[in-house]
């Protein structure tokens, strides 16, 4: 039977994203400016439900701008992939919690001002769509050794290290998908919509 595992092993659960190349016109530009050329214009975390619980500049469907919870269905796009990982269920708990404490904080137009000016306009407490998911799987619970990046010893905290050579708010969803692809998460095909 898919998933489950031998008697007394830890169960397994996923933590996914969804990238997406949404239709619009800004979605077109920030696809075609981000980092790796796949041109991925948003990152959603999804819920075991299903659902997005992700960070948007736009009301989708009555769920106002900022960190919220949408319903995956509400989101337009012309391309999606997948990314995912199996984890313990304490991980996908933490994972999913630590997402959950920036629910209803603000969406972060400065930082994606300043992708266009070169320079960091981020605003402390408030997110856009790849920084919170990059956020999500550092603080998760898989502790590795120490590593160095820049000079500076830190400690991986999550199964992405914390900090990244780049701060997550200077970070495109394109750039993220390869930052998960040699995490080892499972990347999936493109799916045209």
């Amino acid at each position: 039977m898919p998933g489950r595992l031998a008697s007394g092993a830890a169960q397994m659960k996923q933590v996914a994203f969804d990238f997406l190349l949404g239709p619009g016109l800004i979605s077109k530009g920030i696809a075609y400016f981000g980092q790796g050329g796949q041109g991925w214009s948003h990152c959603a975390c999804v819920l075991e439900d299903g659902r997005y619980l992700d960070a948007r500049d736009t009301s989708i469907n009555g769920v106002p701008r900022g960190v919220h919870i949408r319903e995956a269905g509400t989101e337009a796009w012309i391309r999606r992939r997948t990314a995912k990982l199996e984890v313990t269920d304490n991980d996908y708990a933490v994972w999913e919690a630590g997402l959950r404490t920036h629910l209803t904080s603000d969406y972060d137009q400065d930082a994606i001002l300043g992708f266009l000016e070169g320079r960091s306009m981020h605003t402390a407490g408030r997110w856009i769509c790849s920084a919170l998911a990059a956020n999500s799987v550092q603080h998760m619970c898989r502790n590795w050794g120490s590593i160095t990046v820049e000079g500076a010893l830190v400690r991986r905290v999550g199964f992405v290290p914390f900090p990244l050579p780049n701060p997550a708010h200077q970070i495109s969803p394109d750039a993220l998908l390869l930052i998960f692809a040699t995490a080892g998460f499972t990347i999936g095909p493109i799916v045209e919509n």
